[in-house]
C-alpha cells in the first residue's frame, strides 16, 4: 500500500516538534529546520514533522505530543520520498538553506535606475524570476505592467525631512525702484 520511500505528515502540539522527534526517534522522523531572520533555529514547518510510512500508523497518534496524522480520507496523506530528499539536499550543517528574502515588497514605490525610463517612479507588483521584477508604471492615466531587471531598481527615497534641508528661506522685505529685495535667512 505504501512505498518504502513515502512519508506521513505528523501534526504535533504547538512548539513540541523536537519533543515528538525524541519520542519517535526509533522510527527516524524528519524535522526540517532553518535559521530564521533573528538567527534562531526553528522548524521549517511549525507544528509538523515527517515520518517514514509504516503499516501500523494508528499507534503513532497515541504518542505524547502528537495531535494527529494528516489524512486523505481514511488513510494518512502521503508525501513522496523525493520531496523529502530535495529538502535534505538543501541542508547545510543540518539546516535547510532558504533563498534570500526578496529585496522589495509588493506595493513598495521604486525608481528605475537605467534605460529609457530612468528615474521614473514605479510600484512593485512582485517577482517574476530570479533576477526579474514586475512593476506598474502610470502611463497616460492607466497602470502599465513592466518587467525590469532587479539590479535596475532601487527603493524610492522618501521626502526629505526638515532636518536635512539647508535653512534657506527667502522673504520679501521691501520694494525700491520697482525691484524686490529678498533677504536670505
Amino acid at each position: 500500500m505504501f512505498l518504502a520511500s513515502d512519508f506521513f505528515v505528523v501534526q504535533t502540539n504547538p512548539q513540541r516538534e523536537t519533543f515528538v522527534v525524541d519520542q519517535l526517534g526509533f522510527l527516524n522522523p524528519y524535522l526540517p529546520r532553518f535559521k530564521n531572520l533573528k538567527g534562531r533555529i526553528a522548524p521549517l514547518f511549525p507544528g509538523y514533522l515527517f515520518l517514514p510510512a509504516l503499516e501500523n500508523w494508528p499507534s503513532v497518534c497515541s504518542i505524547a505530543g502528537v495531535r494527529t496524522l494528516l489524512k486523505c480520507g481514511d488513510h494518512p496523506a502521503i508525501i513522496p520520498g523525493k520531496v523529502i530528499s530535495s529538502w535534505k539536499a538543501k541542508e547545510r550543517g543540518g539546516l535547510v538553506q532558504l533563498p534570500p528574502p526578496p529585496r522589495f515588497r509588493p506595493g513598495q514605490r521604486l525608481t528605475i535606475l537605467r534605460g529609457s525610463l530612468k528615474y521614473r517612479s514605479v510600484v512593485h507588483a512582485g517577482m517574476i524570476g530570479k533576477d526579474r521584477e514586475r512593476v506598474l508604471i502610470d502611463m497616460l492615466g492607466s497602470h502599465v505592467s513592466l518587467i525590469v531587471a532587479s539590479q535596475d531598481l532601487a527603493p524610492e527615497l522618501g521626502s526629505t525631512t526638515r532636518n536635512r534641508l539647508p535653512s534657506r528661506r527667502e522673504t520679501l522685505t521691501g520694494q525700491r525702484s520697482g525691484r524686490f529685495l529678498h533677504a536670505v535667512a
